[in-house]
């Protein structure tokens, strides 16, 4: 049942009342849960986040501070780039040609997971309007929408009044619900911010790990196009490391979400987390300016597709994004629960996407320890947490006190974790229905969210695949792979085979979710191809079959879509048009383009405006013993 919290009371000031745990037996032994801090390691702080700020100060920060976008506030948006959705089998819209200057072939990104319509990353001019440039690239043919890239802020307001205890867990009734769990490190969490701190003493036992990566050996072992995502991504600088800016004093949000999450309990260290055990997935997908949409998208798609059960986003404002809704109910679809900060402006409306009309997306506004509304909160919310004087991880060996919805958020990320934890088939829809039916006067009780959960029927437990089909049709055969984990996003053990000697598999059995890759032994196959099956199966022997077809084919590159064409061992293109290339070896991101002037694009497609007349050459690398010089002409 969903509750409208517009009429909650409203907070007049900032009381913190110091609380004990009901339950002394589930007390963790973690002295800062009882705040035994160390004065002279917050000296470096800055002085404004150790001042108690007063209540209007509170009022202007809310309005006026980066990261608390009011209602009715203009969207930011990125002014290098706009994001064109494509239909099916469209060609990239066409671009300017220059006869003159700049690269004679511009790669246009493509942001869209395997299977999708190409989502493109189209680069402006200076100087261009992107609201307008979208709105005409919205007309032409083939493009589904068009729109700005967005910029999205983290929601929180510094404040650190050094208060003596973590009272929120006491509030939410915590202590009660870890009779029953203290989590499972088998629960993923995401926390798409700006960073995690991976080295903090407190967080580094519940980081989540890549079971397919192999730390520090610079190979993307789990073909996902990122090398050493050992503890999750960073989508701003786009490498593996997740960690926050090297500098910078507002750098420590994710970390402080993260420990609120699942600071390990029962450690004599620090703080504990609502979750004594989780994993917690590090994706950056923000930096020192905010957070851009197409990143944050991909952000979303990584994180569903490495198994996280919860996302949270303590972020939000900026404009609605059509490409953002479409990654969080992509995530939906595959049994991931949303939890987004409703915002710091109090409106009546939650900022986006915390107030996306999806299924799984909760929205999430901020109380006081005397469950009255924040001042700052927004009202709309469909749940609140405590969000006040939240004391958590910030820099390795640190711990603050902060406010905002964006630390309201992570209570409820962490009670979600925590039900799963206890009951791990449970489906998505039954997460939030006990969270919203155990609030206690529309605020997060934890205790009452696992007296409200019913097994009333039998969560989806079906396994899924990512892809239908593989095809490999070329030379050199390169790995692909395809995710497999269940409706519900439940584990689930499954096993499978393939009914022809050359497919191999890596693994070839495990627990959902996971990537499986899929190559060809050329050696076993028959001269001219051949297409067998992959069945993958739970304990019940159900589950789905995948499609895997192996042709051998000399050529390199086929065009999908636009006016270019291969003639003669030749690329033609007209100079402005838009084309679409796949490389004959199939789906990998191990596929390297290297376009005239030495800039490299990864994976089997190809987008490109081809902008400049004359003679070029591109390569195609297809692993490590074999790269191919393929002609241009753009006439």
């Amino acid at each position: 049942m969903d509750r409208n919290l517009s009429d909650l009371p409203v907070s007049s000031g900032d009381p913190f009342w110091p609380l004990r745990f009901l339950d002394a037996r589930f007390e963790p032994r973690d002295p800062l849960f009882d705040l035994d801090e160390i004065e002279d390691e917050q000296d470096e702080l800055p002085r404004r986040r150790r001042k108690k700020p007063s209540r209007a100060a509170i009022l202007a920060a809310a309005i006026a501070a980066a990261g608390c976008v009011a209602r009715g506030s203009p969207a930011i948006h990125a002014s290098d780039s706009i994001l064109v959705q494509l239909e099916p089998g469209a060609a990239p819209p066409e671009g300017r040609a220059d006869p003159e200057k700049g690269p004679p072939i511009v790669a246009l990104e493509s942001l869209a997971p395997d299977g999708e319509a190409p989502l493109l990353r189209l680069p402006l001019e200076p100087g261009t309007d992107a609201a307008k440039a979208a709105e005409q690239l919205e007309r032409a043919p083939g493009v589904q929408f068009a729109e700005p890239v967005y910029i999205y802020q983290a929601s929180r307001m510094p404040n650190d009044p050094r208060h003596r205890d973590q009272w929120a867990l006491t509030k939410i009734e915590a202590n009660q619900a870890w009779a029953r769990t203290v989590g499972d490190r088998s629960v993923t969490v995401a926390v798409i911010d700006d960073g995690v701190a991976l080295d903090h003493p407190d967080l580094q036992s519940n980081l989540w790990t890549n079971p397919q990566e192999i730390p520090g050996n610079g190979e993307d072992d789990d073909g996902d196009g990122i090398v050493d995502d050992w503890h999750g991504a960073d989508f701003v600088d786009g490498d593996g490391d997740p960690s926050p800016a090297p500098e910078g004093e507002a750098r420590w949000h994710g970390s402080h979400v993260s420990g609120t999450i699942g600071a390990a309990g029962d450690n004599h260290l620090g703080v504990v987390g609502v979750n004594w055990n989780v994993s917690i997935m590090a994706v950056r997908g923000l930096g020192p300016r905010g957070g851009r949409s197409d990143d944050l998208a991909r952000s979303i798609d990584y994180a569903v597709d490495h198994g996280a059960r919860v996302i949270n986003a303590s972020w939000g404002g900026g404009g609605r994004s059509q490409a953002l809704a479409r990654a969080i109910e992509r995530a939906g679809r595959r049994g991931a629960l949303f939890v987004a900060a409703a915002g710091n402006g109090s409106g009546r409306s939650p900022d986006f996407p915390a107030g996306l009309d999806a299924d799984n997306v909760l929205s999430v506004g901020a109380t006081t320890p005397d469950d009255l509304l924040a001042t700052f909160s927004n009202r709309g919310s469909r749940i609140v947490a405590p969000g006040v004087g939240i004391l958590s991880t910030t820099a390795p060996g640190r711990y603050e006190r902060y406010d905002g919805t964006s630390m309201a958020a992570p209570h409820v990320s962490g009670a979600a974790a925590l039900l799963w934890a206890a009951h791990p088939e449970a489906s998505l829809e039954q997460v939030a229905r006990a969270l919203l039916e155990g609030a206690e006067h529309g605020r997060l009780n934890v205790a009452q969210a696992f007296d409200a959960f019913e097994m009333d029927e039998p969560a989806p437990q079906a396994l899924a695949l990512s892809r239908a089909s593989l095809t490999f049709r070329s030379r050199a055969f390169l790995t692909q792979t395809v995710s497999i984990r269940t409706q519900s996003g439940a584990p689930r053990k499954w096993r499978a085979s393939a009914d022809r000697k050359w497919i191999k598999l890596g693994p070839a059995e495990g627990d959902s979710p996971a990537r499986i890759s899929i190559s060809v032994d050329r050696d076993r196959l028959a001269p001219f191809g051949d297409v067998g099956t992959v069945r993958f199966v739970d304990d019940d022997g159900q589950g789905p079959t995948l499609q895997v077809e192996a042709r051998p084919d000399d050529s390199l590159v086929a065009v999908t879509a636009g006016s270019c064409e291969m003639k003669d061992g030749a690329l033609h293109a007209r100079a402005g048009a838009g084309c679409s290339l796949q490389a004959a070896e199939g789906e990998s991101a191990a596929i390297r383009w290297t376009l005239p002037g030495g800039r490299q694009v990864a994976g089997s497609h190809l987008y490109a405006w081809f902008a400049r007349r004359g003679r070029f050459e591109m390569t195609l690398g297809a692993g490590p013993a074999r790269t191919d010089a393929i002609p241009v002409v753009i006439e």
